[in-house]
């Protein structure tokens, strides 16, 4: 667990991140909002992309701990884009100015973890290969990213929710017959 300064510090950059894009904040805002000197920073944090680091990797981190609500990959995806939509502002700030390998590096972790999380939960109890739930997994995660990138590409402009109903609609039954493809396989 963080210590207080590094949680004062976290606090305060996501404060800043609401309120300007991450090119405006400099280390010197971050240590005027918290009180503390720049030694204390730079003391924690190599400079202001590792503090980014940190926190997109807590983000990830925090989103893909609990799963136990998820009863299917559609409820893990709709948990990433709420958590987005919440924090649309942070997440535009920081992936319109972060270099993309960057954004789309913990876009990925975030969808592989949640993934692979919410397939060991509810299909865990199947008999599948390994060879076959790193397929299914790869597809799921693959598709995530896909569909956030784009969405994140578009200035979140349009209702992703909406969009990704839809298409469950249209493929309803598809994982289910996955698993059982993957399943009948032993």
């Amino acid at each position: 667990m963080p210590n207080f300064t590094e949680q004062a510090i976290k606090q305060a950059f996501a404060q800043l991140i609401k309120e300007r894009p991450l090119p405006k904040i400099k280390v010197k805002d971050i240590v005027e909002r918290c009180g503390i000197n720049r030694n204390s920073f730079y003391y924690h944090y190599a400079d202001l992309p590792a503090l980014v680091d940190s926190i997109i990797s807590d983000v990830v981190d925090r989103l893909t701990s609990d799963h136990s609500a998820f009863s299917s990959f559609d409820d893990a995806f709709v948990c990433i884009v709420r958590f987005i939509t919440a924090n649309k502002a942070s997440v535009y700030h920081i992936y319109s100015f972060v270099d993309h390998t960057v954004s789309e590096r913990y876009l990925m972790s975030m969808c592989n973890k949640t993934v692979s999380a919410v397939f060991d939960r509810v299909y865990g109890g199947h008999k599948i290969t390994d060879r076959d739930r790193k397929i299914i997994v790869r597809h799921f995660k693959e598709e995530f990213f896909g569909m956030l990138f784009n969405w994140l590409e578009s200035g979140m402009k349009y209702d992703i929710l909406a969009y990704f109903n839809r298409l469950c609609e249209l493929r309803q039954g598809e994982t289910q017959r996955i698993i059982e493809n993957a399943d009948k396989k032993i």
